[in-house]
């Protein structure tokens, strides 16, 4: 229910900025199963600005994990200190990710939506910050 909220919550606020933008902005629901496209780098770069990948030194207790909802993703996958992370290199962009997780944080009094995503690899991981992805361009639904 909270998530449902968050959309259109966010959707309503982003109406509001395209009406004084005149933009056209379409709704899109976020799910645990969609996919989410992760387009090409911009000319020159070679990471991408609001996408990490973080690879796990060691196995995680998957068991925990609802594949359904996302819940439990999160602290299986973060529990220890066996975790690399780096910017998401732009090798990783133009394909398609399935969604794994969805979660909101409270940073400084401003929501922050970040979306994880399963890669072919088991051990790994892509972070996505949700907003800032959208604003720049990087990401597209499925």
């Amino acid at each position: 229910m909270k998530l449902i909220f968050s959309i259109i919550l966010f959707t309503c606020s982003q109406l509001i900025h395209a009406q004084t933008a005149n933009e056209v902005v379409t709704e899109k629901t976020i799910e645990v199963g969609q996919k989410l496209r992760i387009k090409p780098c911009k000319p020159g770069q070679t990471e991408f600005v609001s996408m990490d990948v973080y690879a796990r030194t060691k196995p995680y207790h998957t068991k925990a994990v609802n594949k359904n909802t996302g819940e439990g993703l999160m602290q299986a996958f973060f529990n220890d200190k066996s975790i690399d992370a780096k910017r998401l290199p732009c090798v990783m962009g133009n394909h398609a990710y399935t969604i794994a997780a969805y979660h909101e944080f409270e940073v400084a009094g401003k929501v922050k939506r970040v979306v994880l995503c399963y890669t072919s690899y088991p051990l790994t991981l892509i972070w996505i910050e949700l907003d800032k992805a959208i604003d720049l361009g990087e990401i597209d639904f499925e």
